[in-house]
């Protein structure tokens, strides 16, 4: 596997549960916030904030 796949990997456990699935279903799955919030019952607001957290501590984690 390549370093950077395995660093990515390692980098997604170091978020919460939500955090990560509202990453792999927006980035990874092209999900749009609006069905995502349905799916997790929660506001499409929430999601972006969800989202916002995540991409900071993979930033951090990934630089």
């Amino acid at each position: 596997m390549p370093v950077r796949l395995i660093e990515l990997r390692d980098a997604l456990d170091k978020l919460s549960d939500r955090q990560r699935i509202v990453v792999v279903l927006r980035y990874f799955v092209d999900v749009h916030d609006d069905e995502i919030a349905e799916a997790l019952q929660v506001s499409p607001s929430t999601v972006r904030s969800l989202t916002r957290r995540a991409l900071a501590v993979l930033r951090k984690e990934l630089s």
